[in-house]
């Protein structure tokens, strides 16, 4: 599709019996519009051997040749995950985003590859970005550990980032009201007020509490920053409630309250044992 816009081929030179076939939206997320389909049957290897799904199959024989849904069914009606796999797959815009639509060309976007903030597995995604927002969001090809696979949280569900209600800029009370405020002033109305608490009441009055939803790289960041300026250990995680037994147990069974093998090695081990998890909803790619 990209190459018929670059060479601008407008019009077909040799006649075609076209069938028109009705474009099915049942799902919340995925629009199917047969008409674009070529039958090239990457959406069904993605389905199959990606999500190992096998919702999409192709059906019947020659002229007639389409691809199914189930048992040509509603996707909305089949086992479909709403992944996107087959989005990812599809050459033509036969398999879209609904969201997508209509949003502009691929050449049109901002590419930018950055860590799902969801669960912990921390796939690898590029946000395809127009006028600031986001339009769509691809698995990195080659990222790990997924590998160019995404869960429907981690390619459909950075809408939120959008929400009329999120706080674009930094707000300070003033007379009782909140104002929007600049960058600047914001950290250096807290830089003051940090080193005013610390000056009052010593290092200890002052703590930091981290999120799951950061990367590694920026709960490094903050606990260092904790440390540094603060003069202080006073810093804690929202997932320790959680995971501090875990990695205690892990600790002592195996060395190290952290992975001892990465997730591709998982397909390659003769046992997996897992405790008190539910793998395919809480983190779908390795489960």
């Amino acid at each position: 599709q990209d190459l018929v816009y670059e060479l601008g081929i407008d019009n077909i030179r040799f006649p075609v019996n076209k069938r028109v076939e009705k474009i099915e939206d049942s799902s919340q997320v995925i629009l199917r519009d047969p008409n674009k389909c070529i039958l090239c049957g990457r959406c069904v290897r993605a389905c199959a051997e990606i999500t190992v799904q096998d919702v999409l199959d192709l059906a019947e024989r020659g002229g007639k040749t389409f691809i199914a849904a189930g048992l040509d069914e509603k996707l909305a009606e089949t086992d479909c995950v709403s992944c996107g796999a087959c989005v990812q797959a599809c050459p033509t815009g036969a398999l879209t985003e609904k969201l997508a639509r209509f949003q502009g060309r691929s050449w049109e976007f901002r590419k930018v590859e950055t860590t799902c903030p969801y669960c912990g597995v921390g796939c690898q995604i590029e946000l395809n970005i127009k006028n600031d927002r986001i339009v769509k969001v691809y698995g990195v090809d080659n990222g790990s550990p997924n590998r160019g696979h995404l869960c429907v949280k981690g390619r459909f569900g950075l809408d939120y980032v959008h929400h009329k209600e999120r706080l674009t800029t930094p707000m300070i009370k003033k007379k009782g009201k909140f104002i929007e405020a600049s960058w600047e002033e914001a950290l250096e109305l807290v830089a003051h007020r940090f080193k005013e608490l610390k000056d009052k009441y010593g290092s200890d009055s002052l703590a930091g509490l981290s999120s799951a939803k950061c990367t590694n790289e920026e709960n490094y960041l903050f606990q260092r920053f904790i440390r540094v300026c603060f003069g202080n250990n006073n810093v804690d995680h929202c997932a320790r409630l959680c995971h501090a037994s875990t990695v205690a147990g892990l600790g002592q069974a195996f060395g190290s309250g952290a992975m001892t093998n990465s997730i591709k090695e998982w397909g390659k081990s003769d046992v997996v044992l897992v405790t008190g998890s539910n793998t395919t909803e809480a983190h779908p790619i390795i489960g």
